[in-house]
């Protein structure tokens, strides 16, 4: 009898150890990052989930905008405004985003980035950023992805 109690105790200690582990990488300091947007591929039966993702992410955006809230989480809201204010439409295409995304994500040590850091540096790069500027953010990016979550 204690030898199967010690046996049990074995096996559930292994399993914790297997689970803690096992972490989720989709994930990166608690946000989505490249991962996710990648499963979104696998998922979208009836609806384009990355539409809808980058859709509700820019409607938290405004909302922050609308209410001058110092949350400033894309950390490019004065590339935003220029790209806007470049743009005849005064919009940004979120088609054209997805597919800038699935080309930032297309870099498999990218995948580690939250999803709004690689939408900020696809913005950006359409804002007309220099290579030098944009491989500073870059640098940032990754070294906040890879930090001690």
């Amino acid at each position: 009898m204690k030898k199967i109690n010690s046996s049990l105790i074995t096996i559930c200690l292994f399993l914790i150890s297997l689970e803690a582990a096992a972490q989720d990488k989709r994930f990166t300091h608690s946000a989505e990052n490249g991962y996710m947007w990648i499963d979104y591929e696998k998922y979208s039966i009836m609806r384009d989930m990355k539409y809808d993702y980058l859709s509700s992410m820019l409607e938290r955006q405004k909302v922050i905008n609308l209410f001058q809230l110092q949350d400033d989480s894309l950390s490019c809201r004065e590339d935003i405004k220029n790209l806007l204010e470049s743009n005849e439409q005064n919009q940004i295409d979120l088609s054209l985003m997805v597919k800038q995304i699935d080309k930032f994500y297309s870099e498999d040590k990218l995948r580690i980035i939250p999803i709004v850091f690689a939408y900020c540096y696809c913005v950006k790069e359409l804002a007309g950023k220099s290579k030098k500027e944009l491989t500073e953010y870059l640098i940032k990016i990754l070294k906040f992805s890879e930090s001690e979550q």
